[in-house]
């Protein structure tokens, strides 16, 4: 096996296990759901952006979604009003996933491009060995 490969491997593996270290972090803080009473969701549920379902009490009782979902655009006095800190936070801790995943995909995609740009130039300028 060439060098550049090995130093690619062993740099691009160290940057996957990083990436994945911070996805079981993120998804270990989650809580609970995005809605009220909603046990913590699958982390593919997460990473997909799945709909979650409307909690059966809601239902029943035609709560406003103002009154269960955490999702949605509401005031400090909403959120404490329908006692939706925790969704709330469980919400953005869920944005925060996907963002993650999104930039650890960009950041290794980049570096794929910048070692190969690197390695070539290096490779250009070292001049070559004669005996």
């Amino acid at each position: 096996m060439k060098l550049k490969t090995k130093a690619w491997l062993v740099s691009q593996g160290l940057l996957i296990v990083t990436a994945i270290i911070i996805q079981l972090t993120f998804y270990g803080e989650i809580k609970v759901g995005p809605m009220l009473g909603m046990p913590k969701r699958e982390y593919w549920q997460i990473i997909n952006n799945e709909e979650p379902d409307v909690p059966d009490f809601a239902r029943e009782q035609n709560l406003s979604p103002k009154m269960y979902d955490a999702r949605l655009d509401l005031t400090a006095e909403e959120i404490k009003f329908a006692n939706l800190g925790a969704y709330r936070k469980a919400y953005r801790q869920e944005e925060g996933l996907r963002t993650a995943l999104k930039g650890g995909i960009i950041v290794n995609v980049l570096y794929l491009l910048a070692f190969h740009a690197l390695f070539f130039y290096i490779s250009r300028q070292i001049p070559p060995k004669t005996n």
